[in-house]
Formats: structure tokens, C-alpha cells, sequence
């Protein structure tokens, strides 16, 4: 049987490898099924992380989210005034725009006191105080009025910390583990971010933003993996699938627990310390037994898939008994150690592998430029921000939908293709509509923003097929590292907005329709099985089907 599919067509020092501590991982994950007790186990586990990552990973949209304010005029108030909106402002300020929050005229009779029609100036000074409807949002905690730059810089910062997380996390993963990359990611974001509460200056909270990114960005990379390295690949899709709705069931709590705990200080011990019990799965979560063996681990792989096999009540047969049980030569355990080292090496030494993983970057940097520059312009759309926010992420539902139903009929290429052309459109359509037809620009915008929630939800599985088991959490983390150019200039588009209205929007659709370009040259995956090696991820294009293989299989 394992020289059968060693014929089968997956290069032979692929399958070699794959079998270098004499069990074929692919055979014992399937006699141990998908759907048992162990299994149902950890999707929970993971199901929970994923859930978090929802709720967390854009608290920036509301906790450094704008908030009505209005110069202090001195010479009629003080800056402790209980009135927002006394008789005497329409004359005192601006008509509308940014002056109207930034400068103010003075009364012309000064020591009359202000009041309903008094005369001002129409010279414009500019303010040194401000009063503020609400203190909601650090906006007000720390003064930030008329300093856009300091608001929006708060969702930059949060992104360059992903881009300093994954290359880190992502070795963390390839070297340590998937098991003790998504703990440390968990329990560490949930200690850092519980620190914001406290903060006492915008530089503090800044600095607290980035290291709380650094130390979380991982945890939906690793779970991911975790997942599909436990399934086959006719159950990659419907990972994929589950995992993007836990996500947006986290999202939708995000703006339920924003609304219900409007004072952010509040929202952030409400929210971040709960995340301290993941240290629990330190006990709970099993390893990814592909990556121990992949690491000739194999007595704890064994452990692991003896247990597994209890739980789920199934017999392993004969063979993988004997695989599981044979002792694997010592000087078998160099090779690989050698082999380990020098994979780095092999990526750069691959056209191929290289090529692949620019192109996959370009795709991360478009799906997280234009998903989050369109989330953080929800809020900005007319009505409640927290249900505006709310419907921009249940429409995600119709994307991961859509995929758990295409991407293993079509196919991936074809499905992702479709998904970046359709949001290049729509977004590009917006610029072009006109004024009076508001309701036609949401609907391209939720369309564009459907389209690239689909893109973002595949694209995580295709990067994933395409790159072998040993360097996959680590390449994947590198293209999500190089993707986080586009989250960190995502948050600088409201500002964009002031000067051209319609360019970010362009922005958004141009970057996608070069994302669907670049598609065109990658090979399909569907019906692959996850590469172990350099040599075999470079032979994609060439593997026969897992259906072939099957088919050959059972004509022999």
C-alpha cells in the first residue's frame, strides 16, 4: 500500500521523507477519521481561538475611534462647561469642515458675556481647548482632538506589530511547535492588551498597542495550521469555512461588548482577561502529529495518535502498528537534522518557491489593504457606527459560505480570480457613483467587501497548499508578515479621503484586479495533498490528483 502511493506520483524523496521516521502521516491521520471524539475536541479548542482573534485583532476601530468635539471659546465658557451646544456657538465657529473643530472667532463685545446673537469676529483663531461630547475613546483620555494623525497612527502601529509577530511566531511554530506558538499568541495578548486599561499618556498606550500585536498576530496562523495538518485535504475547504465564521462570530461580539461598554478602559477589562485561560491548553491541545513527525518526533506523535485512536474507537490495521512500533535508525535521524538545517537554504535556492512567495505576498498585502481599509471606513458611513460595523462583518458570512461551496468544485484559482476581480470592480464602481444614489454605493461597497472576505478566507488555505509541511508556518507567516504593508497603510485612508474623496477607493480596486492578474500564474491545488518537501511543493503542478491516485490504487 505505502509503495503504491509512492508510485503513486509525489516524487520519490518526497515520500521518502515523509516516511524518514517510518510512518506514513497521511495513512494514519486518515484510519483515525476526521470526525471523531479526539477531533471534535480540538475544533472546539481551535474554534475558541479563532473566536478571540474576531473579538480582538480590530479594537482599534472603536477604542481610538473619532468622537464629536468643539473648540473652547474662552472668553464665553470655561473649559468645564456642562453645555455642548450652548445659544451663542453657531457664531462663534466655523460653518462646517475641519475648521469648525479646530478654530473659532472671538465676541466683538467681550465684556458683555456671550449670548443668543451675539456678534463675533470674522477672523478665525486657532483653539488651544476643546470640549468633548462624549469620553468614550482615548480621543478624549488623551486630548487627541485636531491631531488626526495620532488617532489613525493607533491602527498603523497596531499593524506594524503583526508584521514584527509572524517571522517571529511563525519560527516559533516551525521550530517549537504549532501547539506552544498558539498558546504563547493567546495567553500573551490577553496579559499585554489587559495593560491598555492603565495607561496614563498616548505614548504609553502606543507602545502597549504594538507589543500586545506582536505577542497575538499568531494565533489564527497557528490554529489554522494546527487544523488542516490534523484533516485531509477533502476537509481543508470546510476547516477554512468554520474558522471564517467563528471570526466573524468574534466580530459581531466585538461591537455587541463596544456598544454594551462604551468607556474603553471598561471595554478592555471586560474583554482582554479571559484570554489568560488558554494557558489551560498547555494540558488540552494535542500537538500537530504531521509536524512531529515531520521533526522525527516520533514517540510523541505516537502518543498522541494512541490516543487518539481510543477516543475516536477505531482499530489502526497492521501496518501502521508496525510503523508506529519500529525503532528508526539513528543515522536515519542525522539525515534529516541535516535536511532541516539546510531548508532555508533549498528556499532560496528554488525559482520556483521564490517566485511563489512574492506573488503570495502581493495577494496578502491586497486582501488586508482593502478588508481592513474597508472595515475602518464602516464606522464612517452614515448611522450607528456599532451596527454599521456589525453589518459589514455578517455579510462575511455570504463569503465563507461561498467558499465552504466552490473551492472544492471549481476549484482555488478560479474561485480566488473571481473573488479579487469582482472587489477591483466594485470598489473602482464606487468612485463613479454619484451623490444622490448613496444606496448604490453600499451596496459596491458590501459587495467589495464580500468579495475580498472570500479572497482573504482562501487565500489562507491556497498559501498554505502550496508550500511544504517543514517551512509552512514560517513561509505563510513570512507572506502574511509582507501582507501587513497593506493593513498598515489602511488606517491613513480616512485621512486620504479629506484631500481626494474617491481615491482610496480606487486605491482598494486597483491593488485587487493585479491581486487576480498574479492568480493566473500559480498552480491549482484542488484535490493535492499538503507538500512535505521543497522538491515535492515545486511538483504541484505535476502531482497527479489525490482522486487519480485513488483511482490507480484501486485498479491495482
Amino acid at each position: 500500500m505505502i509503495e503504491d502511493k509512492k508510485e503513486a506520483g509525489r516524487g520519490g524523496k518526497a515520500r521518502d521523507v515523509t516516511l524518514a521516521c517510518g510512518v506514513d502521516a497521511d495513512g494514519v491521520l486518515g484510519q483515525l477519521g476526521q470526525a471523531g471524539k479526539f477531533h471534535l475536541r480540538t475544533y472546539v479548542m481551535v474554534a475558541l481561538v479563532a473566536f478571540q482573534v474576531g473579538l480582538l485583532h480590530t479594537t482599534y476601530i472603536f477604542l481610538a475611534a473619532d468622537i464629536p468635539y468643539r473648540c473652547v471659546v474662552p472668553e464665553c465658557e470655561s473649559a468645564n462647561s456642562t453645555q455642548y451646544h450652548p445659544a451663542w456657538l453657531d457664531g462663534a465657529l466655523p460653518a462646517a469642515g475641519r475648521q469648525q473643530r479646530c478654530s473659532r472667532r472671538e465676541p466683538l463685545d467681550l465684556a458683555g458675556g456671550c449670548r443668543e446673537g451675539t456678534t463675533f469676529t470674522e477672523d478665525l483663531q486657532p483653539c488651544d481647548q476643546w470640549l468633548y461630547a462624549s469620553w468614550d475613546t482615548i480621543v478624549a483620555e488623551f486630548n487627541l482632538a485636531c491631531q488626526e494623525w495620532k488617532r489613525t497612527l493607533v491602527g498603523t502601529i497596531h499593524n506594524v506589530g503583526m508584521l514584527v509577530s509572524l517571522p517571529i511566531l511563525g519560527y516559533i511554530s516551525d521550530r517549537w511547535g504549532r501547539k506552544r506558538a498558539l498558546i504563547l499568541s493567546c495567553t500573551l495578548v490577553g496579559a499585554i492588551g489587559s495593560l491598555k486599561a492603565f495607561s496614563v499618556s498616548y505614548e504609553m498606550y502606543v507602545v502597549i498597542e504594538f507589543l500586545e500585536t506582536v505577542a497575538g498576530a499568531s494565533a489564527f496562523p497557528a490554529a489554522y495550521i494546527l487544523t488542516i495538518e490534523l484533516l485531509g485535504q477533502d476537509k481543508r475547504v470546510l476547516t477554512t469555512a468554520f474558522l471564517g465564521i467563528m471570526l466573524v462570530l468574534g466580530g459581531l461580539s466585538f461591537a455587541l461588548l463596544a456598544k454594551t461598554f462604551h468607556y474603553w478602559r471598561t471595554f478592555i477589562i471586560v474583554v482582554y482577561p479571559p484570554s489568560l485561560l488558554f494557558i489551560s491548553y498547555v494540558y488540552l491541545l494535542p500537538e500537530s502529529i504531521r509536524w512531529l513527525l515531520s521533526k522525527g518526533r516520533k514517540q510523541e506523535a505516537v502518543e498522541i495518535i494512541m490516543r487518539a485512536a481510543k477516543m475516536n474507537k477505531v482499530t489502526l490495521s497492521d501496518e501502521t502498528m508496525k510503523q508506529l512500533t519500529e525503532e528508526k535508525p539513528k543515522e536515519q535521524k542525522k539525515e534529516d537534522k541535516e535536511e532541516e538545517s539546510g531548508l532555508w537554504m533549498q528556499v532560496l535556492r528554488s525559482p520556483i518557491i521564490m517566485t511563489r512567495l512574492a506573488i503570495c505576498s502581493w495577494w496578502w498585502i491586497t486582501c488586508t489593504f482593502v478588508f481592513y481599509g474597508l472595515a475602518i471606513n464602516s464606522v464612517s458611513l452614515a448611522g450607528d457606527k456599532y451596527t454599521n460595523y456589525m453589518l459589514v462583518v455578517s455579510v462575511e458570512v455570504i463569503a465563507v459560505v461561498t467558499n465552504a461551496l466552490v473551492l472544492d468544485r471549481v476549484g482555488r484559482k478560479r474561485t480566488l480570480l473571481v473573488a479579487y476581480t469582482v472587489c477591483g470592480l466594485s470598489c473602482v464602481a464606487i468612485a463613479f457613483v454619484p451623490k444622490t444614489m448613496p444606496w448604490l454605493a453600499t451596496l459596491l461597497y458590501l459587495m467589495g467587501k464580500i468579495a475580498i472576505t472570500q479572497a482573504f478566507s482562501g487565500i489562507y488555505m491556497y498559501t498554505s497548499e502550496l508550500f511544504p509541511t517543514h517551512a509552512r508556518h514560517s513561509l505563510l507567516g513570512f507572506c502574511s508578515m509582507v501582507g501587513r504593508i497593506g493593513s498598515i497603510v489602511a488606517p491613513q485612508m480616512p485621512l486620504l479621503a479629506i484631500y481626494i474623496e474617491w481615491l482610496p477607493s480606487v486605491l482598494f480596486g486597483a491593488t485587487a484586479l493585479v491581486a487576480g492578474g498574479l492568480m493566473l500564474t500559480t498552480p491549482e491545488t484542488l484535490n493535492t495533498r499538503l507538500p512535505d518537501t521543497i522538491q515535492e511543493a515545486e511538483q504541484i503542478r505535476k502531482q497527479p490528483k489525490t482522486n487519480d491516485i485513488q483511482m490507480n490504487n484501486a485498479a491495482s
